[in-house]
C-alpha cells in the first residue's frame, strides 16, 4: 500500500514540511510557558495531529491503481459502436473520451499507456498529446464519396484543365458534374456500381483570375447531394522560345510544332536537308538562322529540342556550349530518343533505362488509353524526377537537374498517334507536361508551398516560404503579422502556421515586397468531408504502426485519496485546541 501512495503536489513536501516543524516549535514553546502544563503532552499530540492532516491536505495523496485504468477509447467521428461494445467487454474499466478537435484530451493526472481510437481518427495536428501513449488505430471502413482529387491549383489560360479523383462507393447512375464559375455546367461522368471508381473531368481555360469551379454530385432525379469548392488561380501565359533541332523532318516534330504554336510559344525548328543545308521553319517570331551552337545563339532560347542522332552528333564544341548553357543559364534540354539512346545515354544526362517486352502503356489516371512506347523504361534512381507514370508505376518521362537547368526524355514515341485517333486533349497536356517540366524557369524572389491551396476556417493551414530575403516578414491581407521559423538545415527555408478567420480567397505576402503573395483558398469544414476523412484514416493508421513499435514507459493511474478524513481530523483538534482552555475558564 505503502509503495503505491505518492503525492501531487510533491514539490511542495521540503518547504511544507520546514514550515510545519517550525509552526509545531512555536506551539510547543508557547505551551511550555502556560499555566497548565498537566495537559501540555496531549496538546503537543493533538497540535501535530491537527498540523499534520493540513499538510497532508495540501499535497494531495493518491493511490496507484493497476489494470484497466491505464487504457482509454478515443470515440472519433464514425466509430463503430459494436467495436466499442467488444472493448468494453475486454476492459471493463477503460476510459471513454468523445474526441473535440483542439481540445486537451488528458485534462487530469490519468495519462493512459494505452489508447484505442475509433473513427475516422483525431487531427494529426492533436497527435502531440499521445506522445506518451502507445496508439492503436481500430477502423475498417472508408467513407462512401470522392476520397482522392487532384490537380494542379494554378494553371495558364488556354491550357486543358483536367481533374482526376477516386470515388469510394460510387452510387450508380449518379453524376458527378464539374461546374464552372458562373454556374455552367462543364463536364459531367456518371458513376458505376464498381467498389472504387476512377474518374476525370476536364475544361478549357479561356481567362486569367481567381476563380471558384465546383465538383457537384446529383442523382437521376437533379438532386445535389454534395457541393465542394475547386479554388483556381490562372495566369496569362509566359510564351516560351523554343528550338527544335531535327537531322529530318518527322511526323513528331510536325504535329508538335503545331501545338507549340497554336499556345503562342515562339518556335524555331531546324531540320537537315544535305550535308551542311539546313531547312529553318519560324513560328511567332522573327528569322533567327543557327548554324552550329554557340552561347550567343541558344542565349535566347528558354528549350532545345533535339533528337537523339543529331545529338549524338554534335561536336565537342557545340556539346561544351550546350553543357555550359544548360549550367549557367538555365537551358532546358529534351533528347527525343531512339533505341541507341536507351543503350548509350550515360554520356550526357546519365539516364538509366530498363529493357521490358511492352510497346504499349497508358498514362496514370487513364488507363484505357493506348501509347506507343519503346520496350524500356526509366530505372527509377537519384536525382530522377519523374514527369509521366503508367498504372504501374514505371517511369515513362523523366528529368535530371544540371547546374540551373535540365535535362529530359521520354520512352513514349509516335505520341502524334493521339491525335491522329481523336486524343487531341491527352496529347496536349502530355506536351504540356513536358514542356512545362523541362524548359528553362525563372528563379522567383520567394517560393511559397503548401499542401493544397484549400484551409479550412479557424483550422491551423500550414507554408512553406523559400526566399532568398534573409529575415522575411509575413503579413495577412489584413495586415496581421505570422511568426515565420527558420529551417535549421537550409537557411532559406521557413515555415509557418495561420489559422483563417474568413470565407473565401485569402492572401499572404511578404512585407519586404508585396509583389511576392500567396492566394489560398477559405472554405468551411462540411465540405470535401469524405477526402478529409480518408486522409485522416491514413494518417492514423501511419502514426498507430509507429506508435505500437516505440517503446515507451508505462503510465500508472493514480486515484486521489478522500481528504474528508484529513480534513475532519484537522477539525476535531483544531476545535479541541480553541474550546479547551474556554471550558476551563
Amino acid at each position: 500500500m505503502i509503495d503505491n501512495l505518492t503525492f501531487l503536489n510533491a514539490e511542495l513536501m521540503w518547504p511544507l514540511s520546514i514550515g510545519a516543524i517550525l509552526l509545531w516549535c512555536v506551539f510547543i514553546w508557547k505551551e511550555w510557558y502556560s499555566n497548565k502544563k498537566p495537559r501540555f503532552w496531549i496538546k503537543v499530540m493533538i497540535s501535530f495531529l491537527a498540523i499534520g492532516a493540513l499538510v497532508i491536505l495540501v499535497l494531495k495523496p493518491v493511490i496507484s491503481v493497476p489494470g484497466d485504468a491505464t487504457k482509454m477509447v478515443i470515440l472519433t467521428e464514425g466509430y463503430d459502436q459494436v467495436r466499442l461494445d467488444s472493448i468494453k467487454k475486454v476492459h471493463k474499466r477503460i476510459k471513454v473520451y468523445k474526441y473535440n478537435i483542439n481540445q486537451l484530451i488528458f485534462k487530469d493526472i490519468n495519462i493512459p499507456d494505452s489508447v484505442f481510437i475509433l473513427g475516422y481518427g483525431v487531427e494529426p495536428f492533436d497527435f502531440w498529446q499521445f506522445d506518451n501513449c502507445k496508439v492503436k488505430y481500430l477502423n475498417d471502413s472508408i467513407p462512401s464519396g470522392v476520397i482522392r482529387f487532384t490537380y494542379d491549383h494554378k494553371n495558364t489560360v488556354g491550357k486543358q484543365m483536367i481533374f482526376n479523383g477516386l470515388y469510394h462507393k460510387p452510387k450508380k447512375e449518379n453524376q458527378l458534374v464539374l461546374e464552372g464559375p458562373g454556374g455552367v455546367y462543364l463536364d459531367s461522368v456518371s458513376l458505376g456500381d464498381d467498389e472504387q471508381q476512377i474518374f476525370g473531368l476536364s475544361t478549357k481555360l479561356n481567362l486569367p483570375g481567381k476563380f471558384v469551379f465546383s465538383l457537384i454530385e446529383k442523382d437521376t432525379t437533379g438532386k445535389i447531394h454534395s457541393k465542394n469548392p475547386i479554388p483556381l488561380l490562372v495566369e496569362d501565359p509566359i510564351p516560351l522560345k523554343i528550338l527544335i533541332v531535327n537531322g529530318f523532318p518527322t511526323f513528331e516534330t510536325k504535329y508538335l510544332k503545331n501545338y507549340l504554336a497554336e499556345m503562342g510559344h515562339q518556335v524555331l525548328v531546324r531540320s537537315q536537308i544535305t550535308k551542311g543545308r539546313y531547312k529553318y521553319e519560324y513560328f511567332n517570331m522573327e528569322r533567327l538562322p543557327i548554324g552550329t551552337f554557340s552561347e550567343k545563339n541558344l542565349q535566347p532560347f528558354d528549350l532545345v529540342i533535339i533528337d537523339a542522332n543529331s545529338f549524338k552528333k554534335l561536336g565537342k564544341t557545340s556539346r561544351a556550349v550546350l553543357r555550359n548553357s544548360i549550367r549557367e543559364n538555365g537551358l532546358g534540354l529534351f533528347i527525343q530518343s531512339d533505341q541507341d539512346f536507351f543503350r548509350f545515354s550515360r554520356n550526357f544526362g546519365s539516364f538509366d533505362f530498363v529493357t521490358q517486352k511492352n510497346v504499349e502503356t497508358n498514362l496514370k489516371g487513364q488507363s484505357k488509353i493506348k501509347i506507343s512506347k519503346s520496350p524500356f523504361f526509366f530505372k527509377d534512381e537519384f536525382l530522377l524526377h519523374p514527369i509521366h507514370k503508367n498504372t504501374n508505376n514505371q517511369v515513362l518521362s523523366a528529368y535530371k537537374p544540371m547546374g540551373k537547368g535540365r535535362i529530359g526524355t521520354t520512352v513514349l514515341e509516335n505520341t502524334y498517334e493521339l491525335v491522329l485517333n481523336g486524343r487531341t486533349k491527352v496529347y496536349q497536356e502530355l506536351w504540356s507536361k513536358l514542356i512545362s517540366s523541362i524548359s528553362n524557369k525563372e528563379i522567383p524572389l520567394a517560393e511559397w508551398r503548401s499542401k493544397g491551396n484549400i484551409a479550412y476556417i479557424n483550422q491551423p493551414f500550414k507554408f512553406k516560404l523559400r526566399t532568398s530575403i534573409a529575415k522575411p516578414m509575413v503579413n495577412t491581407i489584413n495586415g496581421y503579422k505570422i511568426s515565420m521559423r527558420e529551417d535549421i538545415d537550409i537557411s532559406n527555408l521557413w515555415s509557418a502556421t495561420t489559422y483563417p478567420k474568413t470565407l473565401g480567397w485569402d492572401t499572404l505576402l511578404i512585407q519586404q515586397d508585396t509583389t511576392e503573395v500567396f492566394p489560398y483558398f477559405v472554405t468551411h469544414t462540411s465540405h470535401w468531408r469524405s477526402q478529409t476523412h480518408y486522409e485522416k484514416i491514413v494518417e492514423n493508421s501511419k502514426y498507430s504502426a509507429v506508435s505500437s513499435k516505440e517503446s515507451k514507459e508505462e503510465n500508472k493511474a493514480f486515484r486521489l485519496v478522500n481528504p474528508l478524513g484529513f480534513f475532519l481530523i484537522f477539525l476535531i483538534c483544531i476545535g479541541y485546541l480553541w474550546l479547551k482552555p474556554k471550558m476551563v475558564n
